[in-house]
């Protein structure tokens, strides 16, 4: 299924610290086309049950 182009600014809050993990571990990631945005709605259509979604990949070094 295409990935449908978002309609939506959204926020939640974390600390810095975590979001340049995350942000450097979506680099080390097998997707070469994944960005943070791009990771982060597929872990949200796996976590509601969409059909078809699947956990987004962690890197091989975590």
């Amino acid at each position: 299924m295409a990935e449908k182009p978002p309609t939506a600014l959204r926020r939640f809050r974390t600390t810095d610290e975590l979001w340049e993990r995350f942000g450097d571990a979506v680099e080390r990631g097998p997707d070469p086309e994944a960005d943070m945005s791009k990771v982060l709605r597929a872990f949200v259509r796996w976590y509601v049950g969409e059909p078809g979604a699947k956990l987004p990949e962690r890197p091989e070094d975590m």
